[in-house]
């Protein structure tokens, strides 16, 4: 006598092919408004068809890099980490929201391309040039690399601030964090920031060697941001983020005594690295 258990596998084996035919069509009438629709350019097309059928390598293909993410996590600068990197980015939610979109979920605004559901998820022009979306995992990373990245600093230092970015001096090696609150550190509403200077030879989680405290600005449609800060001796620091030429960014400091400015050039660093890097160097 045949066993029962041996006819449920055997249904579930010729099940599988019938099955699989069924997401592909499933997937491909979701798909259907978009590849139909004229008003779509190519490159949103085959964005939709990529993550439908979930091909990491395809996107990798169809990113702009560097692809930044929101900091301590780290930008994605090649496509082979894409591919190492793509389940963590376009999860469920983000697949389902960019495969079932109907045209007019798509928007082009004009030098910025063409925006998923007004920019909340995706923006691309000739390829994948920002992901706005945070999915779950990565907000669980970004929690615990923050705490990380705070408990790492001295401790009187930690309450109430969050990382936004690290900078080191190409010439002079220093290190500079720039944290925010949303405390009113400044008497107003707005967010207050701060740069932590460590001269080389400080140890990261020690005492800084200058405090700043200051606000950002954005300027134009670009959003392009720029930061202000001042010590309690009167020392300013401005540091534009984002260089329209592409040039070097740096950081322009007036020293109350000097007559003239100092110009300290910038590349974009990571702390917890830096920070593992100083604790390997104590003697």
């Amino acid at each position: 006598m045949a066993n029962p258990i041996s006819h449920i596998f055997i249904l579930l084996l010729l099940l599988l092919p019938f099955s699989a035919c069924d997401r592909s069509k499933s997937v491909s009438a979701a798909t259907s408004g978009i590849e139909q629709s004229d008003s779509i350019p190519e490159e949103v097309k085959k964005l939709v068809s990529i993550v439908a059928k979930d091909d990491s390598a395809a996107f990798s293909t169809i990113v702009s890099y560097p692809l930044s993410r929101p900091y301590p996590l780290k930008d994605i600068e090649t496509s082979e980490q894409m591919k190492q990197y793509y389940s963590v980015l376009v999860d469920d939610s983000l697949k389902s929201v960019i495969v079932t979109s109907r045209p007019e979920d798509w928007e082009k605004y004009g030098w910025r391309g063409w925006g998923l559901k007004g920019g909340a998820y995706v923006w691309l022009d000739t390829e994948i040039y920002d992901v706005s979306y945070l999915s779950a995992r990565e907000r669980m990373m970004l929690d615990s690399l923050t705490a990380r990245d705070m408990g790492s600093i001295e401790e009187p230092l930690r309450k109430g601030w969050s990382p936004v970015m690290c900078l080191k001096g190409m010439e002079n090696g220093t290190v500079y964090r720039i944290d925010s609150s949303h405390e009113n550190h400044d008497g107003t509403e707005e967010p207050c920031y701060r740069m932590l200077v460590y001269n080389v030879g400080s140890q990261l989680s020690g005492k800084p060697s200058m405090i700043l405290t200051g606000h950002k600005e954005t300027e134009g449609s670009a959003g392009t941001a720029t930061y202000f800060f001042v010590s309690d001796d009167g020392v300013k620091a401005v540091y534009m983020a984002d260089i329209p030429d592409g040039s070097q960014p740096q950081i322009e400091f007036c020293f109350p005594a000097s007559e003239c400015d100092s110009l300290v050039h910038v590349s974009r660093a990571y702390w917890l690295d830096l920070e593992t890097d100083s604790k390997t160097d104590r003697p």
